[in-house]
């Protein structure tokens, strides 16, 4: 004779309600892990594209320009759906990123709307920084000096720029 072996509603319904818990507890902590993600890929990608331009100007001996772009054919001042690279006397890009966030996390803030970077690597009226916000507070700044260098920002630069975010 075989006994048969079940869970009783009340059991159930105590698992139920602390995988619930447990969700509730878990969920804000997924999304920072996701943003805290996004954030470093979107720096990483600016990053990569401030050396790119420099490379490309010094490389191939030409003047270019690393515009933001909302449409990935002209520059415009902004730079949260993406942005692109060309030669300062083309019209056609020489690369195109666009971003496919619905969220403005990247800004820029500097002398120029655009950064163009000599022959020579350097960006005389280029310097200034990128920087994204999450939470109001400043998740990072990438600082662009006239030399076409980039470097982080320290957390007390973060802090000090925090009215950014306001």
């Amino acid at each position: 004779m075989q006994h048969q072996r079940a869970f009783t509603l009340v059991e159930l319904c105590i698992v139920l309600v602390l995988l619930a818990i447990l969700a509730q507890v878990a969920l804000p902590s997924m999304q920072d892990f996701i943003e805290r993600n996004q954030q470093q890929a979107l720096y990483n990608q600016i990053a990569r594209a401030v050396q790119n331009a420099r490379t490309y100007a010094v490389t191939h001996r030409v003047r270019v320009e690393l515009c933001g772009s909302g449409d990935g054919l002209s520059c415009d001042h902004d730079w949260a759906q993406g942005w692109l690279l060309r030669e300062s006397s083309q019209l056609t890009p020489v690369s195109v990123t666009q971003l496919n966030t619905e969220q403005r996390r990247l800004q820029w803030s500097g002398f120029q709307s655009s950064i163009k970077f000599h022959s020579n690597g350097i960006s005389p009226m280029g310097n200034g920084r990128f920087y994204s916000c999450y939470k109001q507070e400043i998740s990072w700044q990438l600082i662009l000096n006239r030399q076409g260098r980039l470097r982080t920002a320290s957390t007390t630069e973060n802090v000090a720029e925090l009215a950014r975010c306001n």
